[in-house]
Parts: C-alpha cells; sequence; structure tokens
C-alpha cells in the first residue's frame, strides 16, 4: 500500500480541527457560558426553555470530542519519524483527555435529565439545586481534563519544534498553549478567583492549535527533512 502524502495527513487533521473548533465554540459559548452565569433556578429555566439548543450543545461537545481520536492518531503519523516515543506520549495524552471529558460529558446531560425526571420525592427548589450541581461537576470536570490536553499541546509544540516542518515561532506558538492551558486550569482549583482574572489572557494564548490549523490548511506542512526521510523511527533525544 502506498503511504499517504503527509501534507494530506496535515490538510485532513487541519479540516478536523477546524470543525471541532466550530462544534466546541457553539457548545461552550452558546451553550454552557450561559447557564455557568445563572443561580439554580436560572440555570433549570434556561435548560427547559432551550431544551433543543442544550441538546445541540451536548452534541457539538460529543462531536469534538470523537474528532479527538483521529486528531491524536494522524498528528502520531505525522510526527513519529521525528520521535516515535515522544509522538506516542503526546498522542496519548490527547486520548486520555478525550476518555475524560467524555466521561464527564454524560454529567453536563445529567441536568436535562434530572429536571425531566421523576423526582417528585423533591421539593421543586431541590430538583433546581441538583440540575445545577450536574452543570457545575460537568465543569469541574472539563478543567481536569484540560490538564491532559494541556501537556498533549506541549508535547505537540516540542515535537512540532523539532521536526521544523512548520515555522518555529507557530511551534513555539502550540508549546505556549500548552503552558497557558496547564496555568488556566491548575488556578481554577487552586485560585479561582486569580483564574477568573488572568483567565482570559491564557485562554488568548491557547489559541495556538487554531492557529496551527489554519496555516495546515492554507501552507501544508514542510517535508520531512532528509535524516527523517531515511530513517523510519528517529529515538534520539
Amino acid at each position: 500500500m502506498t503511504p499517504v502524502p503527509d501534507k494530506q495527513l496535515a490538510r485532513v487533521t487541519c479540516v478536523l480541527l477546524i470543525v471541532m473548533t466550530i462544534a466546541a465554540i457553539f457548545a461552550q459559548f452558546v451553550v454552557r457560558t450561559p447557564l455557568l452565569a445563572a443561580e439554580p433556578a436560572g440555570v433549570a429555566r434556561r435548560i427547559l426553555a432551550s431544551e433543543q439548543t442544550f441538546r445541540l450543545g451536548f452534541l457539538g461537545y460529543l462531536l469534538a470530542y470523537m474528532l479527538d481520536v483521529p486528531v491524536a492518531v494522524l498528528l502520531y503519523v505525522i510526527l513519529k519519524p521525528t520521535h516515535r516515543s515522544l509522538a506516542a506520549v503526546m498522542a496519548a495524552f490527547r486520548l486520555v483527555y478525550t476518555a475524560v471529558v467524555g466521561a464527564v460529558l454524560l454529567l453536563f446531560f445529567g441536568g436535562l435529565l434530572v429536571l425531566q425526571g421523576d423526582l417528585s420525592a423533591f421539593e421543586p427548589a431541590q430538583v433546581q439545586q441538583l440540575a445545577a450541581l450536574f452543570t457545575s461537576l460537568f465543569d469541574s470536570g472539563f478543567h481536569l481534563s484540560l490538564m491532559f490536553f494541556a501537556v498533549h499541546l506541549l508535547l505537540l509544540g516540542i515535537l512540532l519544534f523539532r521536526s521544523r516542518r512548520v515555522p518555529r515561532w507557530l511551534s513555539a506558538l502550540v508549546a505556549a498553549g500548552g503552558l497557558a492551558y496547564l496555568l488556566d486550569n491548575v488556578l481554577f482549583f487552586l485560585a479561582p478567583s486569580l483564574q477568573a482574572t488572568v483567565g482570559p489572557v491564557l485562554g488568548m494564548i491557547a489559541m495556538g492549535e487554531v492557529v496551527l490549523a489554519f496555516w495546515m490548511l492554507f501552507k501544508g506542512v514542510a517535508d520531512a527533512p532528509a535524516r527523517e526521510m531515511n530513517a523510519p523511527v528517529a529515538e534520539g533525544v
């Protein structure tokens, strides 16, 4: 079988990244963020008043996380000639991130299930608080999963820097995005008030993967250096 050129794999990867980014932005900012800003009664009211939008948000998250699996594999295939072991660890962290966030996604949908379930033994206010608790637990699980994603981005940036397949400034931006994700989510658990202050700045820095996706879409990736083409696996540090 003739191997698929890296440039084609890179373009497939970036298309998947762009699709998952759009799906995640919709789920995050159209559906989830308004819920976090409301009190329990407001959370319940917004979920029930926009049930279809809420369900679409759930599917948006699900699509994004499902696409993370082929993206992790494709990135491994593209970068394994640079350093197979490091590329494997890089892909593994993305897959672990996907598994964790996929598991806690059920908590997000649980808010709707609680509100529509038969919980007559509870007072309406208690049901509303339970639904809000489910969405809050998903938020914490989401931040936990992003720590794995942060390590993935950091390793991805290192591999891209070593491979020289994209400009080194872009590799550094991806690695910086990983550090920004890591700091942001550590602060979420250790210093929530500080995270609320610096979070928007860190969020801008963390957009390195999106920039990488558009770069690969329009510019592609450079051919592998001759030393990588002639050696199936580069294991040296």
